[in-house]
């Protein structure tokens, strides 16, 4: 398995430990460090590399199934970027294996920009300090900038951490179009086996390696 969104090895961690051969692959050479520390610490192979999931660094159908999970993909720019990126799944994907894909549901259109939502977490303790955290969206159109607010309620003085990072509100549905458009077949979505809807596509057995990538418009 091909982990091209492996992060700090949350879905890759598990799957190692069921005995599946996964390969790691992140754009943040921190979650890649992060991701081996863990795989250390549990006894676990797990070989990762940073690199960016629309060029990534393997073989021509060198995987059995290529994973990008927990909202990866919707961190891109645009439908083009996606559909290039779905390409490389594609591409590394093995004739009869195929991509599995987990997303938020962006069922809805966008707000109006300059929209902001808030969504509570419900309270949490780590290393007995309490902490209060929430996402802040903002609109901006089609994407929406998304702030991480982490509060220590423990703190002498109440300490703020804010993360930020920002998506395109794409639909499942329109991820899936682009996994048939660029070869995967029996393209489905599953619910209620994960806590995101998922995506999954196979890659037809007598398919040819891709040798140019068609773009969305």
């Amino acid at each position: 398995m091909l982990d091209a969104a492996v992060g700090i090895g949350t879905q890759a961690l598990g799957l190692r430990a069921l005995g599946f051969r996964v390969t790691g692959a992140d754009l943040s050479p921190g979650a890649v460090g992060r991701a081996t520390r863990e795989a250390a610490r549990r006894n676990l192979p797990l070989p990762c590399l940073a690199a960016d999931f629309r060029a990534l660094p393997f073989r021509d159908q060198s995987a059995d199934v290529v994973l990008a999970c927990d909202n990866a993909l919707p961190h891109l720019e645009s439908e083009a970027e996606i559909q290039g990126a779905l390409a490389e799944y594609f591409r590394c994907a093995r004739p009869g294996g195929g991509a599995l894909i987990s997303m938020r549901d962006y069922g809805a259109p966008p707000p109006p920009s300059g929209t902001v939502d808030v969504h509570p977490y419900s309270p949490r303790t780590w290393a007995g300090r309490r902490f209060r955290v929430r996402q802040v969206w903002t609109w901006r159109g089609p994407r929406y900038d998304l702030s991480l607010e982490i509060v220590d309620l423990d703190a002498a003085t109440e300490s703020t951490t804010i993360l930020r990072t920002s998506y395109l509100a794409i639909p499942v549905g329109q991820v899936a179009a682009l996994m048939r458009a660029v070869g995967f077949e029996r393209v489905r979505r599953l619910d209620d086996r994960f806590f995101q809807p998922v995506l999954v596509g196979t890659r037809p057995p007598s398919s040819a390696p891709l040798t140019s990538v068609p773009r969305a418009g």
